[in-house]
């Protein structure tokens, strides 16, 4: 399961920054300052999702994507093999 959620973690962070690596120094400032205020977070929080540290939470990804004005967080899960 830990691999899964690695896995799951790391798409989500490849994702979110392949979003921001398209954004301005100054559209990336504000679209942060947007999304943490909008999710009820810290910045810190934010930095961990960018960071792999942790899950983006569903409702974090509405609103990430919301305010991007376009889908981000594509839905390739990896796989399972169950032996």
């Amino acid at each position: 399961m830990t691999t899964i959620n690695n896995e799951i973690k790391h798409t989500e962070a490849q994702q979110l920054n392949a979003y921001l690596d398209t954004l301005a120094y100054r559209e990336r400032v504000e679209f942060v300052t947007s999304v943490v205020s909008r999710a009820g977070v810290r910045r810190q929080t934010f930095m961990n999702w960018k960071a792999m540290a942790c899950r983006i939470p569903e409702r974090a990804k509405e609103i990430i994507e919301h305010e991007a004005g376009e889908l981000i967080f594509h839905k390739s899960l990896p796989l399972v093999n169950s032996i």
